[in-house]
């Protein structure tokens, strides 16, 4: 498994990798903040690696959990809690012990959930669904969110008791176009690992390539860059990188990014206020996957394998969403 690093000789980056530092041996909650693509997990893993924590790092998607089965994933249940529970289940929590228990997008989780993550947060127990009593949990809890926290408890979408828990440190990961000075190291060190990957040497970026990335402004952050530098070295022919040879979707006007650095940057359907919160929440990132998926397999030139190891993906999913951008 490769280490965990991160990367960047900026001003923000060296602040931010000394205050990882610093509070890595506390006890205390930490909530990561920063657009989609800047490094969330990242910050979070290398928290936990230098916590001294003996248990694992469990790492949960707030966003893509069931509400109807999310008190079971996180927090157990016991055989006969309801229907078809039909043996007992340790939940994400128990799973964590010991170790750290990263909620990444914290932002999305009911405020049901919220209650009960509140009391995890300042009693150190928790209720498996069924269960006659709590028990206790040796754990330290990150989250992450591309959210406004502030925002969502100014529209009850968020407790404010459990803001202000989770808020006693906040670390900020600045979007890569505030730190352009961090984007040449960055490209290479993933074009080198692309290289390892691809049994081949990393191609030579030409004048006029780099200076196209340079001026990128990078809306998809980091994760959009190590896109880049898979796609130019798996698809690039010869040992330098053209214009020519990097994605399609860079050879374009960039686009216009939000001046809210908590506005999402990447276009997609508006906000239906005329519908129920969950309804309007499905059709918005529905949109967007299907926008996503598609500028990724432009980008890969159809790829589907590409396109998949690219974003992350399984290949099924992408093949399933190719489907529906067909219907």
């Amino acid at each position: 498994m490769r280490a965990t690093r991160l990367l960047g000789d900026s001003p923000a980056m060296q602040r931010l990798r000394h205050r990882v530092e610093h509070v890595a041996s506390t006890p205390l909650p930490v909530l990561v903040t920063g657009e989609t693509g800047t490094g969330k997990e990242v910050v979070a893993r290398l928290l936990h690696e230098a916590s001294g924590r003996s248990g694992p790092f469990v790492p949960v998607d707030c966003a893509a959990l069931s509400h109807t089965l999310i008190e079971s994933e996180l927090f157990g249940h016991e055989r006969g809690a309801f229907t078809g529970a039909s043996h007992r289940r340790e939940g994400l929590v128990r799973t964590a012990e010991g170790g750290t228990f990263f909620l990444d997008e914290i932002g999305e989780l009911p405020l049901e959930m919220q209650t009960r993550l509140l009391r995890l947060l300042e009693q150190g127990t928790y209720r498996p669904v069924g269960a006659p009593e709590e028990r206790q949990a040796d754990i330290r809890v990150i989250a992450a969110t591309w959210r406004d926290l502030r925002e969502r408890v100014g529209e009850g979408a968020f407790r404010q008791d459990l803001f202000h828990r989770l808020t006693i440190i906040e670390l900020e990961i600045p979007p890569l176009r505030e730190r352009t000075e961090d984007v040449g190291v960055l490209l290479q060190h993933f074009m080198d690992r692309a290289a390892v990957d691809n049994d081949r040497e990393a191609p030579e970026l030409t004048a006029s390539a780099r200076r196209t990335l340079l001026d990128w402004p990078w809306p998809g952050n980091v994760r959009e860059l190590r896109n880049v530098a898979n796609y130019v070295t798996a698809m690039t022919r010869g040992d330098r990188v053209t214009t020519k040879d990097l994605p399609p979707t860079l050879m374009r006007p960039p686009p216009k990014l939000s001046g809210s650095k908590w506005k999402g940057v990447v276009g997609t359907a508006a906000v239906r206020v005329d519908l129920p919160y969950m309804e309007a929440r499905r059709l918005y990132l529905d949109d967007f996957q299907l926008r996503y998926v598609e500028a990724v397999l432009e980008a890969h030139d159809g790829n589907v394998s590409a396109a998949a190891r690219a974003a992350g993906m399984d290949r099924r999913s992408i093949q399933r969403i190719m489907a529906r951008l067909k219907a």
